[in-house]
């Protein structure tokens, strides 16, 4: 199988590159902010330009001089991407002109000037065009004027950047990826839990909550089958993200569980509490009827005595009920305790939601759930189930044929649930069933 070649941008802070990302990929994935180096990490997705695939990847703001404490990390983490890129767009800024940061990152990634292409941004009108010309001092042949915000310039920065991509393409003879989310409150421990599955320090990590602010792909290879990690920006209580970044990051938190086959629910086992938050966080995989793995984070620094583990699971199970098909681990991403036990309970998970029951075992269920337990009168009838069929995976979904379906209470509905996990257990996932009254298309 063979990965889409890449393009990476890189650019001084503030210089646009993440608009220009959300521009390529036609999407608002990357956040965007008056705020300079919102960006804090790479951050990469698939595009494809004049019927050419590729990643194009963000990268965090490159500041030589900055007093941000992570920007030794963050630059390491821009260099490694610029080295393994098939093509780079240097994006510099027109409002600024030429500044020393340009000159230095120029000089820095001299090596690398080969597959490098001059993009300056934010140029709007003529007398920008006019005073973009002085870029060409950087010593490119070349340059393309454009504006990422309004998409002027681009087509033809993606012409030049796809012409001199290698040929090589995209073959899939497995199984599809599978996307894995990892949600939790602030300073869980995310990062480096991605850190240790990923097996490389691609995500910054920090003492400091919300380090991370977008929303991260890795992919990664697991005994042949491709992987992406997805590490989500901490969603906080909604009265303080009302406004602002953090308001930003919640929601892409929140649409990065929508688009995730497993949740990974990570909780913080060293404080011994479980909070509102990370009741709320957990929610969102069950409302997105997404596959869920709990994990404990923190284990080493629990201090164990005997069923430790347990009080925490039936702590767990009491304050998420919602998650009661969801297995439990403890973990420490520090020290990897447990760590190898993810992905594989993660693909059976992944096969669980995937898993068909054949119809006339899935009768015999409905009809034996139904003598032991008949509906009984509710809204002015009785219900009664005339035939079950399978009709969607992802979560496992069955539709019942019943004569009304206004007849059949919560509670009955909750009843024939817990039969068919009773009978197929479908761990790790939710399961949907639907009702159909007798005369409808």
């Amino acid at each position: 199988m063979k990965r889409p070649p890449t393009v990476a941008i890189i650019g001084k802070t503030n210089s646009g590159k993440s608009t220009l990302f959300n521009r390529i990929i036609g999407s608002r994935k990357a956040i965007t902010h008056a705020t300079p180096g919102v960006t804090r990490d790479t951050m990469e997705c698939t595009a494809s330009w004049s019927d050419r695939d590729f990643i194009v990847i963000d990268t965090g703001g490159f500041g030589f001089d900055s007093g941000d404490h992570l920007q030794k990390s963050i630059t390491e983490r821009i260099e490694r991407t610029v080295r393994d890129a098939h093509s780079i767009i240097l994006l510099v800024d027109v409002d600024t002109g030429p500044t020393d940061e340009d000159d230095k990152l120029l000089s820095r990634f001299r090596d690398h000037r080969n597959r490098m292409v001059l993009a300056v941004n934010k140029v709007e009108n003529a007398q920008d065009e006019i005073e973009a010309n002085i870029f060409y001092r950087l010593g490119f042949d070349r340059l393309f004027m454009i504006s990422a915000l309004h998409g002027r310039g681009v087509g033809d920065l993606l012409d030049a950047v796809t012409a001199g991509l290698p040929d090589s393409v995209t073959v899939s003879d497995g199984p599809a990826e599978m996307k894995i989310a990892v949600t939790g409150r602030p300073n869980v421990g995310k990062s480096s839990l991605i850190n240790a599955l990923s097996g490389e320090d691609r995500h910054i990590v920090s003492e400091i909550p919300g380090t991370t602010r977008d929303t991260i792909d890795i992919r990664i290879r697991y005994h042949g089958r491709d992987i992406v990690l997805v590490d989500t920006a901490g969603v906080k209580r909604r009265a303080r993200t009302e406004k602002g970044l953090d308001s930003i990051s919640s929601l892409m938190s929140i649409r990065s569980v929508e688009r995730a086959d497993i949740v990974l629910v990570l909780l913080d086992a060293s404080t011994g509490t479980i909070s509102n938050q990370d009741t709320r966080m957990a929610s969102l995989a069950h409302k997105a009827k997404k596959g869920a793995l709990i994990l404990m984070n923190k284990w080493d620094l629990v201090e164990r005595q005997t069923d430790t583990f347990k009080l925490f699971e039936r702590k767990i199970r009491e304050e998420m009920q919602f998650l009661s098909y969801a297995p439990i681990l403890s973990i420490s991403a520090v020290t990897g305790t447990r760590l190898s036990r993810i992905i594989p309970a993660c693909l059976r998970i992944h096969e669980q939601r995937n898993r068909r029951i054949g119809t006339s075992e899935l009768n015999r269920l409905f009809e034996d759930a139904v003598r032991k337990n008949p509906p009984k009168f509710h809204a002015g009838g009785a219900g009664k189930i005339y035939y079950a069929t399978q009709t969607g995976v992802e979560p496992p979904t069955f539709t019942l044929f019943v004569n009304k379906a206004a007849y059949f209470p919560r509670s009955y509905i909750r009843y024939l649930n817990n039969q068919v996990r009773k009978m197929f257990t479908f761990e790790g996932t939710a399961v949907r069933i639907s009702l159909r009254s007798k005369g409808e298309s």
